[in-house]
């Protein structure tokens, strides 16, 4: 039976329960389940969870999310694969069962593997919206910067690689580690590094395999906070394809700075822009959308998505659902 060393990092927070619970409910795969609690000792939430956590660990408090995730590889099992799991998001059943068989498949190729999937979306406190996303799966071979943000969908369709459906090898999660010094776009940042090492691979399978929540309170990619992810992206102007950055310039910075009503933000995401490429249609509206809250744009999404599920869904006779 593959072995899996499933890392999530937490606060403390309530819904570490669900993530724990969902790992150690994992079919047909031997699961190590690290808890790293990003606190100076460990929270009574994660306490209540010692007969189903294999290890505990505490960072000491303020470390933030990589370095957790760091902590956590350095405590996997050895010789076992390892898997990213947030404290707010939750696994199907099924998950490990279906990515796993992938992984080894392409590391008997000679690949280094990372294999991710596609989630079923909620928001927090909610139900999850029963259409998996999102609707494209990263091609063969593709950069993903290039993936994530070229042409980037709107609603709750659009690309992600998200941090919980995350499976890889012990070796590549030891190779590459994530970057402590990133308050945010951790998980963006560790995939463009991966796939940039000689023979990794990313790829996706098709099925759901994690409940992702959007919004939860306090995360640090519901802010809009600009400056951030300009630092950021800096790192990659140059190395990026021009269109690719421009997108990621216009969907997520001026988005941002639009939020924030940072004209000086505006001014200097719009001088980046033409330093590079015209936004795809996609993007410049994303864009044009920095002008509504982040949160009401949320709330949309997720109206319009489970809308457009219930009218798909054929009228029993009798007029009923």
């Amino acid at each position: 039976m593959p072995d899996v060393s499933v890392v999530i990092p937490t606060t403390g927070r309530p819904s570490v329960t669900e993530a724990v619970r969902s790992a150690r409910a994992q079919r047909s795969v031997s699961v190590r389940v690290v808890v790293v609690c990003d606190l100076a000792e460990v929270p009574a939430t994660v306490r209540e969870l010692r007969g189903e956590v294999d290890e505990v660990v505490c960072t000491g408090g303020g470390r933030r999310g990589s370095y957790a995730r760091n902590v956590g590889v350095a405590h996997a099992a050895p010789g076992s694969h390892v898997a990213f799991l947030d404290d707010d998001d939750a696994w199907l059943p099924g998950k490990l069962a279906a990515q796993v068989p992938v992984l080894e498949r392409l590391a008997a190729e000679g690949w280094r593997p990372v294999v991710s999937s596609r989630i079923l979306q909620r928001r927090a406190g909610g139900e999850p919206l029963p259409t998996a996303a999102p609707s494209t799966l990263i091609a063969d071979g593709a950069r993903p910067e290039d993936y994530l943000f070229r042409r980037r969908r709107l609603g709750v369709g659009r690309q992600s690689l998200p941090t919980s459906t995350l499976l890889t090898t012990g070796e590549l999660a030891a190779a590459c580690r994530w970057d402590e010094t990133l308050p945010r776009h951790q998980d963006w940042d560790w995939l463009v590094r991966v796939a940039r090492l000689p023979g990794a691979r990313i790829t996706q399978v098709p099925e759901a395999t994690a409940v992702y929540t959007v919004g939860s309170p306090g995360s640090i990619s519901a802010g809009a906070d600009w400056r951030t992810s300009w630092a950021w992206a800096r790192r990659w102007e140059g190395v990026w394809a021009r269109e690719t950055f421009a997108d990621f310039v216009a969907a997520q910075t001026l988005r941002y700075a639009l939020q924030a009503r940072d004209w000086e933000g505006v001014r200097e995401m719009m001088r980046a822009i033409r330093r590079n490429s015209t936004p795809s249609v996609p993007n410049a509206a994303l864009a044009a959308l920095g002008m509504v809250p982040r949160a009401t744009l949320e709330r949309v999404a997720m109206r319009r998505s489970r809308t457009a599920t219930d009218a798909a869904i054929p009228r029993q006779p009798g007029g009923s659902h």
